[in-house]
């Protein structure tokens, strides 16, 4: 470790936490709007069915990193992302098409605000 700290690579600072974050939402928040674009062709009870469960991953994966139960939540989300596909294949009618990016790229997002919430971070200096 001292030798990443050496080179600016230690802990990362409250500063670069923010970032990593708002990055990441910014980001993702853009790339699941093209994915959701492909839903085009769901009737509107399918569409709103895959709305609320792609709604409720997406803050679930935002708790990750906004609650005291961050791992509870890591894991939850975990779990919501592997069966999300399943789940929603019992909810919709049948033949309804879901957006085959949608799984990766909540997966994908998952996976890098956990690295990111995990990482060590500076203690940051109250007052």
């Amino acid at each position: 470790m001292k030798l990443l700290e050496r080179i600016g690579l230690g802990r990362m600072s409250h500063g670069e936490y923010s970032a990593n974050l708002n990055g990441l939402g910014i980001f993702f928040g853009a790339v699941l709007g093209f994915v959701m674009a492909s839903t085009e062709t769901l009737g509107t009870r399918d569409y709103t069915i895959v709305l609320v469960g792609t709604a409720s991953m997406v803050i679930t994966i935002l708790y990750v990193s906004s609650s005291k139960q961050r791992l509870a939540y890591a894991l939850l989300a975990a779990a919501g992302v592997a069966l999300m596909p399943l789940s929603l294949r019992i909810l919709l009618t049948p033949g309804a098409q879901l957006p085959v990016q949608l799984q990766p790229t909540l997966a994908v997002w998952l996976a890098m605000t956990v690295a990111i919430e995990f990482a060590p971070r500076e203690t940051e200096r109250k007052g």
